[in-house]
């Protein structure tokens, strides 16, 4: 991935991908990202860091669904 396109962010959902597979439960969500940040091969670039913007009272929960 990060041969074919330097400026790729790399996220768990796209090496899953790559694998053909996927999270069912989660589970192994906290190893997989751990091994993740580890890896320099995996960094975001330089030019890519700090370009999510903090969050507002307005966008915080706009992610979020409403329960019923």
């Amino acid at each position: 991935m990060r041969a074919a396109d330097s400026a790729a962010l790399i996220t768990p959902g796209r090496i899953y991908h790559a694998l053909g597979k996927q999270a069912d439960c989660g589970g192994c969500m906290p190893l997989f990202l751990a091994t993740m940040r580890k890896n320099v091969n995996l960094e975001v670039p330089m030019d890519l860091r700090g370009l999510r913007a903090a969050p507002t009272q307005e966008n915080q929960y706009a992610r979020r669904q409403e329960s019923h």
